[in-house]
């Protein structure tokens, strides 16, 4: 048996055809935030999901919010790192 990643398991999540609901994306933040952290990779898989309009409206805004979260993430450690 094959073991997939969370990178993995969230591409293939979204590789459907049809557009995620509200339900599936809070599975698919479930997933993202298991280990405490948006990673680059998975940001990059969420920017390029919502850019091909993968998600339900409330889907979007859900994602949307943990991208900011993520985004807001970075900025605090690059300044922890500079200061």
């Amino acid at each position: 048996m094959a073991i997939k990643t969370l990178f993995d398991a969230l591409k293939e999540c979204l590789q459907d055809g049809h557009k995620a609901s509200f339900y599936e994306a809070k599975v698919v933040r479930e997933m993202i935030l298991a280990d405490g952290k948006v990673s680059p990779q998975e940001r990059i898989l969420l920017e390029e999901a919502l850019h091909k309009d993968k998600f339900d409206d409330k889907a979007v805004s859900l994602l949307s919010k943990l991208l900011l979260r993520a985004e807001c993430s970075a900025i605090e450690e690059n300044k922890e790192d500079k200061g």
